[in-house]
This record gives C-alpha cells, sequence and structure tokens, in this order.
C-alpha cells in the first residue's frame, strides 16, 4: 500500500468534484465538508471524474501501445525539448505543475527528471492511463501525484499552479487561465503540419496537411514557438503498429490502408511537433 503522506503537497490543490469545495486528506480518504469521500486507491491514484458511466479515454491496448513507442526514444527530441522549455520559463523555487492530459506519464516524467524541485499533478480521463502513470518511479516516490479527471473541469483551485502542461491534449484555455497563478506558464505540444506524413501516405490515397491555426490564445501572452522536427525508422511490423495504434487514425483508416500498413516491414517516419509558449495575464 502507498505512502498517502507523500503526496500531502497535492491535497491542498484539490476541489471536490461535486461541490467544488476544497478537499483534506483523512487516512486513505479525501473529503470535503459536505461529506462528499474520495478513496485513494492502494496503487497510489485519486479518481476525481466528474464522468458519470461507460469508458473513458484511451483504452488498455492503445495505453500499452503507446508505451512500448515511447519506450523506443522516438519522441525523445520532444520531451527534452518540453523539460527544457520549461525549466528555462520556470524561476519558482518549488514549482507546482499540472500535466493536463498525461496518458501513462512520459512526458509528467521527462519534466519531474529536469526539474528535480517540482511536484506534477499528472491529470486524465482514462483511468487505465493513470494507473500506469502511478507505476513510474517519480510517483512512487512521491513526488508525481496520479489523478484521474477531465480537463474541462478541473477539480483544482483557483491559481493553485505555476505551470500547465498540455501535449497531444484537448485545450480548456477556460480552465487552465483559472487554475494558473497569475504570471503563471501554458506549454502546449501539438503536431506540425506534416507530422507522420509518411505513415499517412501509406494509409491514405490522398494524404493531407494537419492544420495548423493561430498561436495566439484569449487570456494568454504567446511566448513562443518552437519547432522539433525528427526522423525514425520503424524495424518491425509490431513497431508500426505501435505507433499506428496511438494515433487517431486508427479509427479513421479504410481497410485498404490498414491492409498496406500490415504489409510493411519497416517505416521511416518524419515527426514534426510545435512547442508553443504561454503565460497567463
Amino acid at each position: 500500500m502507498r505512502d498517502y503522506t507523500l503526496f500531502d503537497w497535492a491535497y491542498p490543490a484539490l476541489l471536490c468534484p461535486v461541490c467544488r469545495a476544497s478537499l483534506t486528506r483523512a487516512g486513505g480518504t479525501v473529503k470535503c465538508a459536505a461529506g462528499h469521500c474520495f478513496d485513494l486507491s492502494a496503487k497510489g491514484t485519486l479518481n476525481l471524474s466528474s464522468a458519470a458511466g461507460g469508458n473513458h479515454g484511451d483504452d488498455a491496448g492503445m495505453i500499452a501501445a503507446r508505451s512500448r513507442f515511447l519506450a523506443t526514444g522516438s519522441y525523445a527530441p520532444l520531451s527534452d525539448a518540453l523539460s527544457g522549455e520549461i525549466a528555462q520559463r520556470l524561476s519558482v523555487e518549488c514549482p507546482l505543475l499540472l500535466d493536463a492530459g498525461c496518458g501513462e506519464g512520459y512526458y509528467t516524467a521527462a519534466v519531474a527528471d529536469r526539474l528535480p524541485s517540482s511536484r506534477l499533478i499528472a491529470l486524465d480521463i482514462s483511468p487505465e492511463a493513470v494507473r500506469e502513470c502511478a507505476k513510474r518511479e517519480q510517483a512512487r516516490a512521491g513526488r508525481l501525484f496520479p489523478l484521474v479527471a477531465g480537463v474541462y473541469r478541473l477539480p483544482l483551485a483557483d491559481a493553485s499552479v505555476d505551470g500547465v502542461i498540455s501535449a497531444f491534449s484537448p485545450y480548456a484555455g477556460e480552465e487552465f487561465i483559472r487554475v494558473l497563478r497569475p504570471g503563471g506558464y501554458l506549454f502546449r505540444a501539438i503536431p506540425d503540419r506534416r507530422h507522420l506524413f509518411t505513415l499517412k501516405e501509406v494509409l491514405y490515397d490522398r494524404p493531407y496537411e494537419n492544420e495548423v491555426a493561430d498561436f495566439e490564445e484569449e487570456g494568454f501572452k504567446f511566448c513562443g514557438a518552437k519547432e522539433i522536427k525528427t526522423v525514425f525508422t520503424l524495424k518491425t511490423p509490431s513497431e508500426i503498429e505501435d505507433l499506428f495504434h496511438m494515433t487517431p487514425y486508427c479509427y479513421r483508416t479504410p481497410p485498404a490502408g490498414k491492409e498496406r500498413l500490415a504489409a510493411l516491414r519497416s517505416l521511416t517516419v518524419g515527426a514534426e511537433f510545435l512547442l508553443l509558449t504561454y503565460r497567463r495575464a
């Protein structure tokens, strides 16, 4: 069983998802003054999701595929750039950050390693993803708190965090502004126009470039954009399948495209990212 006191730094920032009151910890439970209680799991996670019924977020298969792919280091250039940008921008001695849509915690863990004094709340709507995140060394050490919740109604207090990370995750601008302290930073990682274009050429008869909207966001000062480009080779059919299944293309590809992909023994792919940095007014 986890030592729940390891995360006592996180509980004061949390809100009850039912009544939006502050939460306090008593043993393995967090509760509000109105009596709403939420159990901390033996695996070190907390579920404050307000979503009712059904499955939410990425499933176990997609999470496993993404974990295997990211373990190859193919996206390390983005991870390094993101953690470096955060380290450069934040001047707070012991910053508290929120990774909003953390998945299995790949980028969250990289930031925790780059900023040893930081504490991170790793939030995702997928319970499966959050359970994977809880297995990371940084979570077991009490520096990374795995939390199940959605980004559009964050169970966090106003002005409670110094930075928000949103890497390939839904953008919830109003909520990000609300939970950021004045002068806090938002760090976004999004696909650039020709991200994974080689893969699209296999999947689609008419491959398309991604749309990249204007970078300005209401309530934020835009601090700049960085382009990160890398090329990697997937050397086995299983590696190709892992990349495919961690993308939205696995839901959108016609049968002919899937057949072409399954026939490949290797594939060289270019990945292109945009790292966008904003500061809260």
